[in-house]
């Protein structure tokens, strides 16, 4: 529960985790991450969480995310184990989704990969979508540290759907796209309607090459593509 908060509006529910981390061990960074999907603070355990968390809120695919959701029980031979994934999060399909996150050196580890294979089973049986992301795939460079700029340069007033559809579409037809524009000149363009290039990255109406560090003369494209992404989470879920 987060306490004494000042941003926190009067309305964000109390979020329960369904596991709550009582170990002092030192070895691990906790923490909590300033969520503007969730509007509330998501607390991670390790770095590499951290990192998820970026992703989680810089990807148009996903609408909200929740940290420790729910407990899992599954059989592992003739024994009942149970088990707590990292992160649920909802789609914009309203799709669930069930994250593990996972340094992949961890994974290498033959009763891990014992255990994850009985997970992974036991999801396919109940048809609960369901995914395994690692360090491999989160830390991705400069990808990564652009994520982390551009969440930082969001604008501190959360633009509406609405809001972001209409900017878009003025957008769309503007002769600056004609030439690929850079972040620095769509910003100028954008001054007028209270929003950042930044919000429309977040959003998806925008893309650009992350491949690249992403900085003002970094070249934008309106998406014109319903079910393109500027980047994935996972390959196998297309998030």
């Amino acid at each position: 529960m987060v306490q004494n908060n000042p941003n926190r509006s009067a309305n964000t529910p109390h979020v329960d985790r369904a596991r709550t981390v009582i170990t002092r061990s030192g070895a691990i960074v906790r923490g909590k991450f300033p969520s503007r999907k969730n509007q509330r603070m998501i607390h991670y355990e390790g770095l590499l969480e951290l990192a998820a968390c970026y992703m989680f809120e810089m990807s148009p695919n996903i609408i909200v995310y929740r940290e420790q959701p729910l407990k899992i029980q599954y059989a592992d031979g003739d024994r009942l184990r149970r088990y707590t994934p990292d992160f649920k999060v909802t789609l914009k399909t309203g799709e669930i989704v069930l994250v593990e996150i996972k340094h992949s050196a961890f994974l290498a580890r033959a009763e891990i990969r014992h255990k994850y294979r009985q997970i992974s089973a036991h999801m396919q049986r109940i048809a609960q979508a369901y995914c395994i992301v690692t360090d491999t795939t989160i830390r991705q460079e400069p990808r990564l540290s652009s994520l982390r700029y551009v969440f930082g340069q969001l604008t501190r007033q959360i633009p509406t759907q609405v809001q972001l559809d209409s900017v878009a579409s003025d957008l769309a037809s503007h002769p600056v796209f004609l030439k690929n524009a850079s972040i620095q000149e769509v910003n100028s363009l954008l001054k007028p309607y209270g929003v950042s290039v930044f919000d429309l990255l977040a959003s998806g109406h925008l893309v650009c090459d992350l491949t690249q560090p992403v900085q003002e003369s970094t070249q934008t494209f309106i998406n014109k593509e319903n079910h393109h992404e500027w980047f994935r989470i996972s390959e196998e879920l297309s998030i």
